[in-house]
């Protein structure tokens, strides 16, 4: 049914969406709107034959043209909103590029011309130093390599709210990965709420149940990535987090 599937959504639309326009606020309202004026309907006119791809097609139809006027600085001029859209389903939402083709309104070469153009201009026009705030060492490690991979420079590792919260006095960054819960029971969120004190910029957080932080109540992060997690997940979520920045 419909609402099932809606239901188990939910939370990656508005990840999906959230990530395309840079705002929980923007992007949870599109997505109400999306299920108002293209889902409802359909309901309405007894179809039932949905799946997941229609469901971003439909969403997708309400992001672009918001994205398109809304989002014209160098970096999203030189990439374009096709190929952030695209990269986003690829490498957060996990879709094939037939799929993605299918929600896009493009040709299968098409897409991978438009994810080709995307990696390439982040890999050139993205480069920050990050804190990582992880307990893990190996995670640290694996985090550290993917940044690197990007081209941008882990500057600090902390593995608890304190210890945070000193690395980001002593050190400058553009960007944060910050686990959830910390080594000695501490709060990943906590540490960057007191970090964001003095210091505003973008945070990726990492949990086991993403779906807890995206109830679409109160204050939730923008980005978010769940563990155990893909490389090319991680890579997709800082481009984007890093995009917003500027």
């Amino acid at each position: 049914m419909l609402s099932d599937l809606i239901e188990s959504e939910l939370p990656y639309l508005r990840r999906y969406a959230r990530a395309v326009v840079g705002s929980q606020e923007v992007g949870d309202q599109l997505v109400s709107s999306m299920i108002e004026t293209r889902l409802l309907p359909q309901v309405a006119a007894g179809n039932t034959d949905f799946d997941r791809t229609w469901l971003y097609k439909s969403l997708d139809a309400v992001l672009a043209e918001p994205v398109e006027a809304s989002r014209a600085d160098d970096i999203l001029v030189k990439m374009g909103a096709v190929e952030r859209r695209a990269l986003l389903l690829a490498s957060v939402e996990a879709f094939a590029v037939e799929d993605i083709a299918v929600i896009l309104d493009m040709t299968v070469p098409e897409v991978e011309r438009a994810l080709g153009d995307a990696e390439a201009s982040l890999m050139k026009a993205l480069a920050t130093r990050v804190l990582i705030i992880e307990d893990e060492a190996m995670i640290a490690a694996h985090l550290s390599e993917i940044v690197a991979s990007l081209g941008h420079t882990p500057v600090a590792f902390a593995t608890t709210h304190a210890d945070a919260v000193a690395k980001a006095r002593q050190e400058t960054f553009g960007l944060i990965l910050a686990d959830i819960r910390l080594a000695d029971g501490s709060s990943g969120v906590d540490a960057v709420q007191d970090i964001r004190k003095t210091w505003n910029g973008p945070v990726i957080f990492i949990t086991a149940y993403p779906e807890s932080l995206l109830t679409g109540e109160g204050q939730e992060p923008v980005f978010l990535i769940p563990t155990p997690f893909r490389a090319e997940l991680v890579k997709a979520v800082i481009s984007q987090a890093l995009i917003g920045r500027h």
